[in-house]
């Protein structure tokens, strides 16, 4: 009896880890359809600003400006605003585990890692497959980075 309190347990937690991070997922899908319309709309500006060069160069140069403004927003592709770890969602300004804040998972060669340097009073860790910068005093995230960027070119 007391086996198959245990199965069906299990079966409940992980049918509830399931269901969280499908309801993240379809978030997430729902998100990026919400951003697709605006990145439709500044390739169109962009498309209308490059066939006026005809008249107006000065005007051009001037409405090519929010465009590579956008670029430099998305410079770094590898940034992550949440994800998750040990079946729990993490989001910028939450509080990490203890046990990611031993020096067991402290990335101390983050330059190897194509990670930029840590700022003063935290270091970098990594969790779920993620880099995540976070605070020595209250181990808070203070940023995280996709581990993909480990294979950056």
């Amino acid at each position: 009896m007391r086996k198959l309190q245990v199965i069906l347990c299990s079966a409940v937690f992980s049918t509830v880890a399931l269901a969280s991070v499908s309801a993240a997922w379809a978030d997430d899908e729902q998100n990026a359809a919400q951003q697709a319309p605006e990145a439709v709309a500044q390739q169109t500006d962009a498309a209308a600003a490059a066939s006026q060069t005809t008249e107006a160069p000065a005007e051009t140069a001037t409405a090519e400006q929010p465009s590579d403004q956008a670029q430099a927003d998305s410079a770094d592709p590898y940034s992550v605003k949440s994800f998750f770890a040990d079946f729990t969602h993490f989001a910028i300004g939450d509080t990490v585990p203890d046990l990611y804040r031993t020096k067991k998972y402290e990335v101390t060669q983050w330059t190897v890692r194509h990670l930029p340097a840590p700022v003063a009073e935290s270091h970098w860790t990594y969790m779920g497959g993620n880099y995540v910068m976070i605070a020595n005093a209250d181990g808070k995230i203070l940023k995280a980075e996709s581990g993909e960027i480990y294979y950056k070119h």
